[in-house]
């Protein structure tokens, strides 16, 4: 019987090391996730080798050294763009002019430019709604069952582009489908062949889409509406206060700003509009007169600096001496339903390209050139997440939950509840 009990004492010392072996596996297995997770995290030869298609077209745009007579013009980055006298239509510089793009809330010139005709008393009352509210994107602050004139929401649409003024326009004209509807008829009048409204406010929609020509159209029409240009040509204005309809509480008014950095900030500048949305990128429409010579530029889909590119191509088109025409597009009183004129300029041309069809509703926010906004994508985009980080990410969750698991066992082995 003896000879039995030199063996007990190794089967009990057994035991007690089978549950910390397996502890100290776990362990070992969450350690070497985590240190694996975190490499593929931080570092940057793996974690951004996905990215590179990305970071071979994310070319930033810079102001040439030269903008003088004889210089090269300058090349914004993106998808169209454009450089002319606004009254005859002859453009100096001109790529992809037909190409159909997401206007952002360039779009708000042509929602002023139909709407001003069915809303021609500035201080007729405009009762703001829940739905004004709601609207994605840039706001200046309406708040329900507070009124406010026509001239003020067309101040607040054209200088701060809010959304939310461009609704309540909308609303005041008819309804949001009349309001469209007048935008596409005042576009087909106007000679803009590739454009189509689908919103007021420019908010990202695979039925909308616009052409840097037709943003030429658009440009002169708008300066010659006075009231329009008295608008644009405002740096500030006070946006009135109200009362919350909830609480009753009362909030003072505010000054607003010109988003666009045109007027009184470039040698002549009349204004128009800027726009930007994380799918349609940077849009813009620049003019300025000097010595009674009126030039745009216009641009959709820049990637980045695009008022900076706008007011570069304005400031090389009047230094140029003896400017050569490359084509005309058709404006004002010349406007005839036009085909697919082309330039002479290598590199440029006038596709006519189908309209962007990924223009998922997206948000825009708007101030000056800056570009941060929001997008209908996927989850893990929306997340600020990428693809290629999910992985290890989820090796670290993982490793996480092993860490955890074996502070669990750790803490039952000392409390006594599994055999030793």
């Amino acid at each position: 019987m003896r000879s039995h009990h030199p063996s007990s004492p190794t089967r009990t010392a057994v035991l007690p090391r089978s549950p910390r072996a397996g502890l100290r596996l776990i362990v070992s297995a969450a350690i070497a996730l985590l240190l694996i997770g975190a490499q593929l995290v931080l570092s940057p030869g793996t974690s951004h080798g996905l990215s590179q298609p990305e970071e071979t077209q994310a070319k930033v745009y810079e102001s040439p050294a030269d903008l003088g007579d004889g210089s090269k013009p300058p090349t914004p980055v993106g998808t169209s763009w454009l450089v002319g006298d606004l009254d005859t239509g002859e453009l100096q510089v001109a790529h992809d002019i037909d190409k159909k793009h997401a206007p952002a809330s360039t779009i708000k010139l042509l929602t002023a430019l139909a709407l001003v005709e069915v809303l021609d008393d500035p201080k007729q009352k405009v009762e703001a709604e829940f739905e004004d509210m709601e609207i994605d994107g840039t706001k200046v602050g309406l708040m329900q069952k507070n009124d406010y004139t026509v001239d003020l929401l067309f101040h607040a649409m054209l200088m701060s582009s809010a959304n939310d003024a461009a609704n309540a326009l909308g609303r005041a004209a008819g309804g949001q489908d009349k309001a469209v509807a007048l935008m596409n008829e005042k576009a087909e009048e106007l000679g803009m062949t590739n454009t189509h409204a689908a919103n007021t406010s420019g908010l990202d929609d695979k039925n909308q889409y616009m052409t840097a020509a037709d943003m030429m159209k658009l440009a002169w029409a708008v300066c010659e509406n006075d009231y329009l240009m008295s608008v644009i040509d405002t740096e500030t204005y006070k946006f009135p206060g109200g009362k919350n309809p909830d609480t009753k509480e009362k909030f003072k008014g505010y000054e607003i700003q010109n988003h666009t950095k045109i007027v009184g900030q470039v040698d002549g500048g009349l204004g128009l509009k800027n726009g930007f949305t994380r799918q349609a990128k940077g849009a813009y429409i620049a003019v300025a007169e000097r010595d009674g010579r009126r030039v745009v530029s216009t641009m959709l889909g820049i990637d980045n600096n695009s008022r900076q590119a706008a007011v570069d191509l304005l400031e090389w088109d009047f230094a140029q001496k003896d400017p050569t025409s490359l084509q005309t597009v058709p404006v004002g009183q010349a406007v005839t339903p036009s085909g697919d004129p082309s330039a002479s300029e290598s590199g440029s041309d006038a596709g006519g390209a189908d309209a962007d069809d990924n223009a998922a509703i997206g948000a825009q926010v708007e101030s000056g050139d800056g570009a941060v906004a929001s997008d209908s994508t996927t989850s893990s985009k929306t997340l600020g997440v990428s693809d290629e980080t999910l992985l290890p990410i989820g090796m670290l969750l993982v490793a996480a939950a092993l860490l955890l698991t074996a502070l669990i066992i750790l803490v039952r082995l000392r409390r006594g509840k599994i055999p030793r």
